[in-house]
């Protein structure tokens, strides 16, 4: 989809792709598949290596959990107010997202890669 919106959105320049996810370890992943691509993220910062897991908060130091929260937070606002977003249908975030987005951003700036229709 991403290919699809460069075309659409971007006059067929890739533009900077902000990701964003509980899963660090999928930086460098998207990274090799696309290295043509500018791909940034609070993950680069993060160390959520392998995926946000909510039982392990009650271990956290309150510098972790102060951490944690900015890159969500960080990550809600760069995803609602993008161009174009991408994301995924199986995470409530998502539904916070496309709610936060912007009255003028329209059903063509959103899609999900796991939907095959726009979301209405």
């Amino acid at each position: 989809k991403a290919e699809i919106a460069i075309n659409t959105h971007f006059d067929g320049m890739a533009p900077t792709f902000f990701v964003a996810s509980d899963d660090c370890s999928v930086m460098q992943e998207l990274r090799d598949l696309r290295p043509d691509w500018n791909i940034v993220g609070e993950c680069d910062n993060a160390t959520e290596d392998n995926g946000f897991v909510i039982t392990d908060m009650k271990m956290w130091t309150e510098e972790q959990t102060d951490r944690h929260y900015e890159k969500f937070i960080t990550e809600m606002i760069a995803m609602a107010s993008a161009k174009y977003w991408i994301g995924v249908s199986t995470t409530n975030v998502s539904f916070w997202i496309y709610f936060m987005r912007h009255a003028n951003a329209h059903d063509d700036t959103f899609a999900f890669v796991d939907v095959d229709q726009a979301v209405h």
